[in-house]
């Protein structure tokens, strides 16, 4: 069993949703995503979503497209998600942590070389924002030999028999994008997503996390009683440490204060 695999089940035991935080990886400095993970562990999430930058997020909004241009800006190399993976373990992190990223960034590694270095880095998972499953199979081999979870994403507008062929070909959990959009800061989730939710359910007990937009504790209770398994938080942490960035230790703090109460909407402690 994967340490995704087990997170969800120990969860499930608990009758709680998983909290799952994106972090840009080196937006601004790779020290800084160093201590944000530490951060938000110590805040209680459960699996890290670590972001590679690329220079067209076509998936992504404002806040992380700023983001991932830092961190471009700041010299960011592949080589580096790798490294700020392996220290993380070393600082005894032990949550999950996946990558999410586009295609042609592990294109250019190679899809071995990516894999392999991820697997010894300490990672656990891959998700690919703009591969579709049907053009995977290679990456899908490459992941499957180094034992790490493919993620992939369903819309709310995927067709029934293509959320089962989704389903078919995930391991892990599967990302439910709540809005037919980028990600960002939002007000609320609209109903397609749960919509989509129940769609999913009524296919079988897969782990779902729901992402874009997820924004506040409400968001987040709302999601679990929804049937998500999970939610996934990026932007609104973004502009968090965005709005303190000329105090980090002020930035950290409220980081895992808002991280904390976030986590605290998996267990229906806001309500």
């Amino acid at each position: 069993m994967s340490g995704i695999a087990s997170v969800f089940n120990m969860l499930k035991q608990k009758k709680e949703g998983a909290y799952i935080p994106y972090i840009c990886a080196g937006d601004p400095t790779m020290s800084f995503s160093l201590r944000l993970i530490k951060a938000l562990s110590d805040a209680g999430a459960d699996i890290m979503e670590i972001g590679m930058p690329f220079s067209d997020p076509i998936a992504d909004g404002p806040l992380i497209q700023g983001a991932m241009q830092r961190s471009i800006a700041g010299k960011f190399k592949t080589s580096d998600i790798f490294r700020l993976i392996s220290e993380a373990r070393g600082m005894g992190i032990k949550q999950p942590m996946v990558v999410m990223t586009y295609y042609n960034s592990i294109m250019q590694k190679g899809l071995e070389s990516f894999c392999s270095e991820l697997r010894r880095s300490g990672g656990d998972g891959i998700l690919v924002v703009d591969l579709l499953p049907e053009d995977s199979a290679e990456l899908d081999a490459a992941a499957s030999g180094q034992e790490l979870d493919m993620i992939r994403l369903i819309a709310t507008n995927t067709p029934e028999k293509r959320i089962e062929n989704i389903l078919s070909k995930s391991s892990g959990f599967v990302y439910v994008v709540s809005v037919a959009g980028i990600t960002g800061i939002r007000s609320g989730i609209p109903q397609s997503a749960f919509d989509t939710i129940a769609r999913v359910r009524r296919k079988g007990d897969f782990p779902l996390a729901l992402g874009f937009g997820i924004s506040s504790p409400d968001d987040v209770s709302s999601a679990i009683r929804a049937g998500a398994s999970a939610a996934v938080e990026g932007s609104k942490l973004i502009s968090i440490y965005e709005s303190k960035k000329d105090n980090e230790a002020e930035a950290l703090a409220e980081v895992k204060e808002h991280a904390s109460a976030m986590k605290a909407a998996t267990r229906n402690e806001t309500q």
